[in-house]
């Protein structure tokens, strides 16, 4: 009877496999077709959700995952993106997404995409910026390779884009329910805002300057950033109105504006407050003689771009700009806001990290947001 026990085996394993392969190929034939419409309201049908995904902008790579709740759809995007994985914290929730390739570039620094690099990925979807011009878009779809168009992120834009950029990354993902939180989430914060703004009625605006750039150049944004969106929001004024989405400046220019408050973007990593406090002209704002100058935080993304995470900066700059006024629990506000983006529990320490404490802890207001 032993003789025979091998080639049983291995007829029954063959059979499973046999079986196996017959599921996995009727579960691919039954995937039904899905159809969404980009952010420029191109319809798009794909013939099933697309499972490797390559993204081109910036935010696109941590909206998609958010949205999704993992990482594993992601098989391409760009350098910046995966520097701001890398020093944040969607690194730490995410470990697996320090293998995604970021060689999908033309060249660093713009967006042309490397057709060929892309094509090897054998992409379900790629996801591209709109509005930036055909030629960016052109060749991906000569390549035929199927594209959706993103608007108005990173720097750029408007709230009402930002909800846009969510809405497509959920019906992609098929997470319009986790979407519509999302949303009550965001106007919940602008809600609570508005409430504090009517209560208190007239107010001291103060002239916040946000610098995209502050080491090796001074770049301020404008009144047609994203970053005027959050300054406006929060009862601010943009010290740098007048310069479109942005402009390099001076510091002599920065001194005649003289603004109340400056916040040094989190995408600038090697950029710390000595930017401001080391310069001999910088040092003597009024932002800088009264430690009103904060590095701003990175959670799963940028805090001063567009993003998923957006409400978590309208409220860590409300309680800044209005001390008085608005109170935030901004500890509490992220262990419930990262346990519904990412199903993560935050530590205390990771707070910290978030928050940047370590930089921003001896600026002034700044120990509301210290554990207590």
């Amino acid at each position: 009877m032993w003789l025979l026990k091998g080639p049983i085996v291995t007829l029954k394993l063959t059979c499973v496999a046999s079986l196996l392969a017959t599921a996995l190929l009727s579960s691919s034939l039954s995937a039904e077709p899905i159809t969404f419409t980009d952010v420029t309201g191109q319809t798009i049908t794909l013939p099933a959700p697309p499972m490797r995904i390559v993204t081109l902008p910036n935010p696109a790579a941590s909206t998609v995952i958010a949205l999704d709740g993992k990482a594993d759809r992601i098989v391409g995007m760009n350098e910046g993106s995966k520097r701001a994985f890398a020093g944040g914290m969607m690194g730490v929730m995410f470990p697996e997404a320090a293998g995604i390739t970021s060689d999908i570039l033309a060249e660093s620094g713009g967006w042309m995409p490397n057709v060929e690099a892309i094509a090897a990925l054998h992409p379900d979807l790629v996801i591209q910026w709109g509005q930036r011009g055909d030629d960016i878009v052109a060749p991906l779809r000569n390549a035929g390779l199927p594209v959706a168009l993103m608007v108005g992120g990173g720097n750029s834009g408007t709230e009402e884009l930002a909800r846009e950029n969510m809405r497509m990354a959920a019906e992609i993902t098929g997470q319009m329910e986790k979407f519509d939180q999302l949303i009550a989430w965001r106007d919940r914060v602008m809600d609570e805002l508005a409430a504090g703004f009517e209560q208190a009625g007239e107010i001291d605006k103060p002239r916040i300057l946000h610098l995209r750039s502050a080491k090796t150049k001074l770049t301020a944004t404008g009144e047609r950033s994203y970053q005027n969106v959050f300054i406006e929001l929060v009862g601010g004024q943009n010290g740098a109105a007048g310069l479109g989405v942005d402009g390099t400046v001076s510091a002599e220019q920065i001194l005649e504006w003289n603004p109340d408050i400056i916040l040094l973007s989190a995408a600038e990593g090697d950029a710390g407050l000595e930017a401001i406090y080391d310069d001999s002209l910088l040092s003597k704002l009024d932002a800088a003689k009264n430690r009103r100058v904060y590095k701003t935080p990175q959670g799963g993304y940028i805090w001063d771009s567009a993003s998923h995470e957006s409400p978590f900066t309208w409220m860590w700059l409300a309680n800044l700009a209005h001390p008085d006024l608005f109170h935030f629990d901004l500890r509490q506000e992220l262990r419930d806001g990262f346990g519904l983006l990412y199903a993560y529990d935050l530590s205390e320490d990771q707070i910290d990290r978030i928050l940047r404490l370590d930089v921003n802890g001896k600026q002034q207001g700044y120990q509301v947001f210290a554990a207590k």
